[in-house]
């Protein structure tokens, strides 16, 4: 029985010479595999523009058991088409680095409308936002509420008896809280790093622009985001893209 699915690519990887595997975060069954074929021919060489990385597809497709076999999609077209994100070489770098982060970050998530739709809808504001303070935090403000749709957005309530926050202090990456004592362990942040946190995460997509950030601030910012998400997602791997990123704010 076919079914009619919307999906997100995450990443295509070749499979012998005229097949490709492609992941998919799927809006109603979560990540799935499909196999596509990819012999030369006019009609597939224009499909394959279908599987880029962040693509936006609907499809057919019979997800029934099938003897192991990986389903075949069909009747494939892009219900998103990109105005500026392919021409763009810095959106381009971010949004290759977010396929990455997203291919490890929901390798076994199951289906999360509500996650579906923050992604869709937050490539669709990277598409065509046009203001470079934007675009250059843009993963910030991706990454850090993206970790509240996974369920590890780090708890930012600072309690008494030390809430006045004026007395030592620190913010351990590993249990996602603060505690008024040095962790045994090397996966926090001292204090002047700590007390931006909660101001950090107030950042969103319309006023991501007035966070007046310098390079080495961002890049601190992305490498403790990033060390967060290896700490709290099991078998995170190191993200090849991350350099890439980096030397573009470099």
């Amino acid at each position: 029985m076919q079914e009619t699915l919307r999906g997100i690519v995450l990443r295509t990887v070749k499979y012998g010479d005229s097949s490709v595997i492609i992941d998919l975060f799927t809006l109603s069954r979560g990540r799935q595999s499909f196999m596509a074929s990819v012999q030369r021919t006019k009609r597939t060489v224009r499909s394959m523009s279908f599987w880029q990385p962040l693509s936006m597809v609907e499809f057919s497709a019979d997800l029934r058991p099938n003897s192991g076999k990986l389903p075949r999609p069909s009747e494939v077209r892009a219900y998103y088409n990109y105005v500026d994100m392919p021409f763009s070489p810095v959106k381009s770098t971010i949004a290759l680095f977010l396929a990455e982060f997203l291919s490890a970050a929901l390798r076994e998530e199951k289906d999360n409308a509500s996650l579906y739709h923050y992604i869709e809808s937050s490539l669709q504001w990277l598409d065509m936002v046009q203001s470079p303070a934007s675009i250059a935090n843009f993963h910030l403000a991706f990454l850090m509420h993206l970790s509240r749709f996974l369920g590890i957005y780090p708890n930012l309530e600072v309690l008494p008896p030390w809430g006045d926050m004026r007395g030592a202090f620190y913010f351990d990456l590993l249990a996602g809280t603060y505690c008024d004592r040095q962790p045994s362990h090397p996966h926090f942040l001292r204090q002047a790093e700590a007390r931006a946190l909660p101001t950090l995460f107030r950042m969103n997509y319309p006023t991501m622009h007035l966070f007046r950030l310098s390079r080495s601030e961002r890049q601190r910012i992305l490498h403790v985001l990033n060390e967060y998400y290896r700490l709290h997602i099991p078998n995170f791997p190191e993200l090849k893209s991350l350099e890439v990123l980096r030397e573009l704010y470099s």
